[in-house]
């Protein structure tokens, strides 16, 4: 059913209003004030049935909780506590009186995020791109000129080995086979752990012959389990015992110099990517295309790259992406040496790297700034929650760095309102000082 609008508690009549409460230049309180939700309500309306199940909680309520858990880097869980004991939190969700008790439990959040998906999310990065322009903070025409990278968003898995992976489909594989009431000859958890831990240390030894030998022991393992499990199930099979022999048989198959190869059981559309990093070599996730503006480091699009493509081959959505949320079309788009060969063929201008000495000095600056996206990546992934994705599959990826992107800006933007409340507040008392001035001097000369 349609979310309602806030209701208004009639039990808390008689309390002190948050208006009352609060400090009216907090930059929570401003901000709060400045956001158009009513942008929200039209936006994800065609998310919720007209007529059916229980009325939905408030859209500002899940905007705002969203809002705050990717600027202040929380996650669903901790969000409960932190929202309970902060009432600016509380305002800025659109609650008037203190709240004692969280109002949804944290799984709400996970299922409302699937429910909008990535696409209506933007919605939430295009108003502080919007709230910034209106506040004069980014000029409309900044928007025209972007630059352009590629990052890696890790998913939430261990450092994938063959032994390690073995083992974990032997215990699913038992796990889902008692689950459908099936009693095994053997189960192989126990010598099966013992052969994973062998395989370590044999590794850590640099003896990979050794090694290899108690892999090859793990694959019997499970192979004798999917056909323990087939003969006893008559034919009768669960998706999930399904899905799970899709994965084991690719499992014992894949071998080390293969593509596409399986590193994770519960996520197995994770990727390895080498971005070339001294300190990292592999990483296992999604790639994600990052945009932000060339003055100010605004981001205006991040966009998840399913598949591991390559980055000249990311560059045309990721402009169509920016163009979308933004509004307005691209004119110049900066990006690194990894993009040549791109598949853009609109009329924005793309640099790609310095390039010659013999241009003007202001599109020298311009291309200069490329490598203002870097540090702009490394904020996002250690304030923003796109280091480690911990939402499921690949729709939780493109969710992640949407909301990441999100909470960006809206911490760009708390941070200039503190700004110019600091301002305002010594222009207040440089002034009051300065009134002051002449009557000390009067009081000096009567004396």
């Amino acid at each position: 059913m349609k979310p309602k609008s806030q209701p208004a508690d009639e039990l808390l009549l008689f309390q002190a209003h948050l208006d009352q409460m609060l400090n009216s230049q907090h930059e929570l309180v401003q901000l709060a004030k400045q956001i158009d939700w009513s942008r929200f309500d039209a936006a994800f309306a065609g998310c919720y049935s007209p007529d059916m199940g229980a009325p939905a909680k408030a859209v500002r309520l899940m905007v705002g909780l969203h809002y705050l858990k990717h600027a202040f880097n929380q996650s669903d869980e901790s969000m409960e506590k932190r929202w309970v004991e902060n009432p600016y939190w509380q305002y800025f969700c659109g609650y008037t009186h203190m709240q004692h008790v969280f109002p949804i439990d944290p799984s709400c959040m996970s299922r409302w995020r699937r429910r909008v998906g990535d696409r209506k999310l933007a919605q939430m990065l295009a108003e502080t791109i919007d709230l910034a322009v209106r506040q004069r903070h980014l000029p409309r025409r900044d928007l025209q000129r972007v630059i352009v990278d590629t990052t890696v968003q890790e998913k939430n898995i261990t450092y994938p080995t063959d032994s390690k992976l073995l083992y974990r489909a032997v215990v699913k594989l038992v796990k889902a086979a008692k689950r459908q009431g099936i009693r095994l000859r053997q189960t192989y958890i126990r010598v099966g752990k013992f052969a994973a831990i062998r395989a370590g240390r044999y590794a850590h030894a640099k003896q990979f012959g050794k090694m290899q030998r108690e892999n090859r022991r793990l694959k019997t393992y499970v192979g004798r389990l999917i056909r323990d499990i087939r003969r006893k199930a008559n034919g009768v099979l669960s998706v999930e015992l399904t899905k799970l022999f899709e994965l084991a048989r690719r499992l014992i198959k894949q071998q080390p110099q293969d593509k596409d190869k399986l590193y994770s059981l519960h996520e197995p559309q994770v990727r390895c990517i080498s971005k070339g990093k001294a300190h990292k070599r592999y990483e296992f996730g999604q790639k994600v295309s990052v945009a932000t503006t060339n003055r100010g480091n605004w981001i205006v699009a991040a966009k998840m790259e399913a598949g591991n493509p390559y980055d000249g081959h990311t560059l045309a959505g990721a402009i169509q992406a920016i163009e979308a949320i933004t509004g307005t079309a691209v004119t110049e788009a900066c990006v690194d040496k990894g993009y040549r060969g791109h598949d853009y063929t609109g009329p924005a201008t793309v640099h790609i790297g310095m390039g010659s000495r013999r241009r003007p000095r202001s599109e020298r600056m311009r291309r200069r700034r490329r490598s203002a996206v870097e540090p702009k990546i490394g904020h996002l992934k250690s304030e923003n929650r796109m280091g480690r994705c911990f939402l499921g599959g690949l729709a939780g990826d493109a969710i992640n760095a949407v909301l990441a992107a999100a909470g960006s800006n809206l911490r760009k933007l708390l941070a200039l309102l503190l700004c110019a409340l600091t301002n305002w507040l010594s222009l207040t008392i440089k002034t009051a000082q300065n009134s002051l001035a002449p009557q000390r001097d009067r009081t000096v000369l009567a004396t």
